[in-house]
């Protein structure tokens, strides 16, 4: 019938190369895994455009000669492997063979190498997917390849490709956790002509670490050594008070290959569960080792996934391991910080009046010992872990035992709500009757350091106090936008200027959106060793420390970011809802009626910034109807 035919190669190949290189980044990931096959001891990463223009990645590895240089593009042609049995023991980072090829048939690509000790080197030309010279070549020892124009010949590819900055910043990410597996090996990435990580090359993974993320990081980790009887793992593991507001530094590698698995990601919650806020991760650089025939890493065509063969013992590996660290005497007395446990005076410990009534046969005397003894042990654990709350409000904590109004004058969040109710707008006549029945309702009290509860006539009211004040505030920035687009009044600058060491990829992401910044209150300044300078923040009166909050709207944005036209809509709903006051923060009665005052101006009170529900009403008829008083 003729309807099967036989692709020719270049249309195979270029099928392929769908597979095999995603995006840039896969392009990058698969020329440094050759490089450090090859024994390279430096690796230099260029690229202009995101990649997409051109990716060149030089090392000083062993080189090849002619006939090898002609052979590597070939589907398949690979130097790792000889039949399928050699998978299950791999030693090197490729082994299919597949990543010249595909580059080669969705690119342009220039391959210049020499052997070592040898006179002259070889030189490879491939365009469109065709040879199209190969030749006599100067260069150094090692090997070089050049990818430019890359999906030229893939439009449907290059259609779904995200903006230069994004794919750049993906490039970023991924040397980083390259340089992290091969710490032997000095890496250099240059972006656009720039040089924007160096990493020393001396084996040393702390170093390394060092080197990518800077000082701060570096010391707020420890070293991790576990094994048991069939597994190895090492790196570092950070402190519970050293966290993120998701996994981005969460980096696990499993024989020297950057993987995600969602066992290893279960096993690391799981071991520092109750010591890290909710919502926030842990930082961790994870080696795991494993013998060969026990990972299977041909299950993915980036090889980002692997398989175990027994996911329960990688559990356990990694779940005891960073216990090890966290919990175990000898890793304290090296130096991981654990605050005395606090002590609770006998006549203020209520927990005693229940153990002596309990029906036991203890003496007021021995329950009270006990019942204190049993409550510093608790108190020891959650005080050993909690949030470090001045690092976070940029102010010591105090006493225990200060008043509702001290607490009001030293706590600088509270005091920014009292700032931010100050402003008075006259009620508008037509709110609507929920919103003015709340406005004259009672305050009743406070669930869960959270829920602000109302009661009026015939209902009642409870109200989200994150919610609320995310959307007051987020109202608020956007009338003094939309006020003035050109210069609006959104700018503050900081008395003293912040210095901020940011890691590669956020250092090249704020670098291609500076003016969008700026246009949107941040005055920033570039500077060498991926440091910026910031000299002013928006709308933000002293609420949490200006480099904190910074580096928390660079992390939403980098990992949603919005369409152009939507970027300053986006930076002020961040801002308005990191700078909220925040669910467990204490407000006071004065504090709490002014946020209903300004519940009842705003445009939408229903809703906060992000679209959730900033209260819900229940009747009275309602709860009759639950108790079953009326049917």
């Amino acid at each position: 019938m003729g309807r099967i035919n036989v692709l020719d190669p270049i249309t195979a190949n270029a099928i392929k190369a769908g597979e095999v290189i995603e995006r840039p980044v896969s392009v990058v990931k698969e020329l440094f895994d050759n490089s450090a096959d090859a024994g390279a001891s430096v690796v230099r990463i260029e690229f202009t455009s995101g990649g997409i223009g051109m990716i060149r990645v030089s090392d000083n590895g062993i080189g090849m000669d002619r006939e090898d240089a002609e052979k590597c593009f070939l589907i398949h042609a690979t130097s790792k492997l000889k039949d399928i049995n050699d998978i299950y023991n791999l030693s090197t980072q490729g082994f299919r063979g597949e990543a010249l090829a595909s580059i080669a048939a969705c690119a342009d690509v220039t391959l210049v190498t020499k052997l070592t000790g040898a006179d002259v080197g070889t030189r490879v030309t491939y365009e469109d997917g065709k040879l199209t010279y190969i030749g006599d070549g100067a260069c150094d020892c090692g090997t070089t390849v050049e990818v430019r124009s890359l999906f030229k010949n893939i439009p449907a590819r290059y259609k779904f490709l995200k903006k230069d900055s994004t794919e750049g910043m993906y490039i970023c990410q991924l040397v980083e956790k390259l340089a992290m597996i091969n710490p032997h090996i000095s890496v250099k990435l240059v972006k656009d002509g720039k040089l924007i990580l160096s990493t020393p090359g001396n084996g040393e993974l702390l170093d390394t670490i060092y080197s990518i993320y800077g000082k701060d990081t570096a010391e707020s980790l420890k070293l991790l050594s576990y094994q048991n009887e069939k597994y190895r793992i090492s790196g570092y593991v950070g402190k519970p008070s050293f966290v993120r507001g998701n996994r981005g530094m969460q980096c696990i590698f499993v024989n020297d290959r950057p993987i995600k698995n969602q066992t290893v990601t279960a096993a690391i919650d799981e071991a520092y569960k109750n010591t890290v806020m909710k919502g926030k991760f842990p930082v961790c650089f994870l080696m795991i080792y494993c013998p060969p025939g026990t990972v299977d890493v041909n299950v993915h065509p980036q090889k980002a996934e692997v398989r175990f063969d027994n996911e329960s013992d990688i559990f356990r590996l990694v779940y005891h391991g960073i216990r090890s660290v966290l919990f175990d005497d000898e890793s304290a007395q090296a130096g991981f910080d654990r605050p005395a446990p606090a002590v609770i005076r006998p006549e203020t410990n209520s927990m005693s009046h229940k153990l002596s009534s309990s029906g036991t046969s203890q003496s007021p005397a021995a329950a009270d010992a006990k019942a204190i003894e049993s409550s510093n042990k608790l108190l020891e654990l959650l005080s050993a872990y909690r949030p470090d709350v001045s690092s976070m409000t940029g102010e010591t904590s105090e006493s225990d035992d200060v008043t509702d109004d001290q607490n009001v004058e030293s706590d600088p969040v509270q005091i920014h709500m009292t700032e931010v109710m100050e402003e008075s707008q006259q009620i508008p006549s037509g709110m609507s009757d929920d919103i003015r029945e709340l406005l004259n309702s009672d305050y009743i009290g406070t669930l869960f350091a959270t829920y602000l509860i109302f009661q009026s006539d015939g209902n009642v009211f409870f109200v989200d106090q994150h919610a609320a004040h995310e959307r007051v505030l987020y109202e608020r920035f956007m009338n003094r936008k939309i006020k003035d687009p050109v210069n609006p009044d959104n700018m503050e600058y900081l008395l003293v200027p912040q210095m901020i060491e940011l890691s590669s990829s956020d250092y090249t992401f704020v670098s291609d959106n500076i003016l969008m910044f700026k246009d949107n209150g941040y005055d920033i300044d570039l500077m060498d060793n991926r440091q910026i300078v910031l000299r002013a923040v928006p709308m933000m009166k002293g609420i949490t420390p200006p480099a904190r909050m910074f580096e928390q709207v660079l992390n939403d944005l980098k990992h949603d970011t919005p369409d152009k036209g939507d970027v300053w809509f986006h930076l002020i709903q961040t801002t308005a809802c990191k700078a909220a006051v925040k669910a467990g923060d204490v407000l006071a009665l004065k504090e709490i009626n002014e946020l209903i005052e300004q519940m009842s101006v705003l445009e939408d009170p229903y809703h906060c910034a992000h679209g959730r529900p900033t209260f819900f009403k229940f009747s009275r008829t309602d709860l009759e109807r639950r108790f079953k008083r009326i049917v």
